[in-house]
């Protein structure tokens, strides 16, 4: 009876994964790159939470954080204060949107571009959530 649940689940499983590859393909493939794009709405949402992570981790991290480990000596900065660091990791978000949101501007109008920009919109989406989740790690090992 068991083989029987597993195999369920696994089709399931499947079937969704089939579903979101094609919704993700599809979205891709669009000229238009989606409602929520992240050079336009999309992005600014994730700006938008880097900020919120910013503000909410502020009263908890303190005067200072630190911004290098190291093993043996190293003569640099190891601590920073606090909203300097988070100021400067929001900055860096919102100025990675404003630059590919500039770049995707750019190339508007191309026929290549214009053909692919659902993958354009695709990296975007990822540099800028890779950036937050890089903020996210930097607040975690501080809170740490």
């Amino acid at each position: 009876m068991s083989s029987t649940r597993t195999t369920g689940r696994l089709e399931r499983f499947r079937d969704r994964f089939r579903r979101v590859a094609t919704r993700l393909a599809t979205l891709c493939a669009s000229p238009a790159g989606g409602r929520l794009r992240p050079t336009a709405a999309g992005g600014l949402l994730v700006v938008l939470a880097s900020v919120a992570v910013s503000l909410a981790s502020a009263p908890i991290l303190g005067d200072s954080v630190r911004i290098r480990w190291s093993v043996g000596t190293y003569y640099g900065p190891e601590y920073a204060p606090t909203v300097l660091a988070l100021t400067a990791a929001s900055g860096l978000v919102a100025a990675a949107y404003l630059g590919l949101r500039a770049l995707g501007t750019a190339l508007e109008g191309t026929e290549a571009f214009d053909r692919r920009r659902g993958y354009y919109e695709l990296c975007v989406l990822t540099v800028l959530l890779t950036l937050v989740l890089g903020q996210i790690a930097f607040v975690t090992a501080n809170v740490l």
